[in-house]
């Protein structure tokens, strides 16, 4: 559960490496020198962070709940922390990986890889066991760069951390497309994942739209081990998560239900799927009945809804209409922020564009000595963010001169001057046709007292106006 997508300051495929060689982003290395990458335990005191609560969250457990971490079953979350804390379970390494797992979970985990590879889908494991102190290292470092509360929601306190049990995975696709994001759901590994993972023992731990109960924010890619036999039943079981399956899901409080506003029909009136009379119609509500109003309004049309079926109505045969409250939100105006100067640079030798800033992260193409490169702007510990033939990327700065590209200056224009604008008002509520008569289908039917802008001359008493985006004709008795 590498919880760390969303924040500005790492790419996922940056955070996903060093979490799979074991270590946070360190100091960037120029490219083309090697380095040995160590485990770094002075980072953080693991002892700072207290593991939390088993009663911060008042529920009731539906069956017995196994909370021995050496079980394959055992429950664990951020109300339901390890016992012991520093639990540290037995593991072994995933052949062909450097990332341990406990043993049961890693052989079912080579099973599942190779059924994967005879249907044609390529599994990586990224990140598997994780220990207490490691985890301290992760939350403290994601506390600092992005204050607590946001790390309490990508990231796990020590001791409430299903790696710490060696039954965690974290898997991706071999070329690293949509690596720890949410787009992965929709890759070949994470579709074969979502549909097959329960028979090898694996079950996705932390569903989408479920981050109330589980706490932490959609991850397609984290898988759970839990035996062949639970993860089945869990499956077959339609449990929205683990937590709802063992009867321990959080219950939030009822948020106060939408006050829906009421009209009653003047004539047999047609409900259709769209504002206006050109739409579909859904059925027809008989003259007398009382509607549900949704709240939403559109030219003079009601979205209602009316024995179950929600469609749209026109508002000229409804009466005693009743709008429903709603609290209308302060728009918050955002400042554009400024956009980097992109300028041209050249390498000055052959040069790894990477996936992230730090000679840690994936290779994505060389670009070879002398070639004109441009930088987007963004810098990073002395590595620059530069597209290349379509491909952008990270390069060290070291090997990159500058070359000047004088910026373009737009060329100015004469403002043409504005027509002036023709309006008139209407006197009652007018159907807008498609043609000067009233043989013409209906577009929309615009409320009195509203105005419309004339777009032509009159013809046979009809005026072409244009009315919310809307263009047609209207009959000249009605405007003044």
């Amino acid at each position: 559960m590498p919880k760390y997508f969303g924040p500005k300051i790492f790419t996922a495929m940056a955070l996903g490496a060093a979490l799979s060689l074991g270590t946070l982003p360190g100091p960037a290395i120029a490219a083309g020198q090697s380095a040995t990458v160590h485990s770094v335990t002075s980072m953080a005191t693991a002892s700072s962070i207290a593991p939390a609560s088993a009663n911060s969250i008042s529920v009731a457990a539906a069956r017995k709940l196994d909370r021995n971490p050496s079980h394959l079953d055992v429950f664990v979350n951020k109300s339901y922390p390890l016992k012991p804390a520093r639990y540290t379970p037995k593991t072994s390494t995933v052949s062909g990986t450097g990332i341990r797992l406990r043993p049961e979970a890693a052989g079912a985990y080579n099973k599942m890889v190779k059924a994967a590879k005879k249907s044609g889908v390529r599994v990586k494991l990224i990140s598997g066991y994780r220990s207490y102190n490691r985890q301290a290292q992760l939350f403290n470092q994601y506390s600092r760069m992005y204050g607590k509360k946001y790390a309490e929601r990508i990231s796990a306190k020590p001791g409430t951390s299903e790696h710490q049990t060696g039954l965690a995975a974290d898997v991706g696709n071999y070329n690293g497309a949509c690596a720890l994001q949410s787009c992965f759901e929709g890759t070949p590994v994470g579709k074969w994942m979502k549909k097959n993972a329960h028979k090898y023992g694996f079950i996705l731990r932390y569903p989408k739209g479920q981050e109330s109960v589980t706490g932490y924010a959609y991850e397609p890619w984290h898988f759970r081990y839990v035996g062949t036999s639970l993860a089945k039943s869990y499956k077959n079981s339609g449990a929205k998560t683990f937590e709802h399956f063992h009867g321990v899901a959080s219950t939030k409080k009822n948020s106060p239900k939408t006050v829906k506003g009421t009209a009653k029909t003047t004539a047999n009136l047609n409900m259709r799927s769209g504002a206006g009379a050109g739409n579909r119609v859904i059925l027809t509500i008989p003259r007398g009945k009382s509607v549900k109003l949704t709240g939403s309004k559109k030219s003079g049309w009601y979205q209602v809804t009316y024995k179950s079926k929600t469609g749209w109505v026109s508002g000229t045969y409804l009466s005693n209409v009743s709008m429903p409250k709603s609290e209308t939100k302060k728009k918050e105006t955002k400042k554009p922020s400024p956009k980097p100067n992109s300028s041209s640079k050249k390498t000055t030798a052959n040069l790894n564009m990477r996936a992230g800033a730090g000679t840690s992260n994936r290779v994505i193409l060389t670009i070879p000595k002398g070639k004109t490169v441009k930088a987007t702007g963004k810098t990073k510990s002395g590595w620059l963010q530069v597209t290349y033939k379509s491909k952008t990327g990270w390069v060290s700065g070291t090997y990159l001169s500058n070359t000047s590209t004088p910026k373009k200056s737009k060329p100015k224009t004469e403002s043409s001057p504005k027509k002036k604008v023709k309006t008139k008002t209407t006197t009652a509520n007018l159907n807008m046709r498609t043609g000067n008569s009233t043989k013409k289908q209906v577009v929309l039917t615009i409320p009195k007292g509203k105005k419309v802008e004339i777009i032509g001359s009159k013809k046979s008493g009809w005026y072409p106006v244009k009315f919310k985006s809307k263009k047609g004709w209207v009959s000249g008795t009605y405007l003044k």
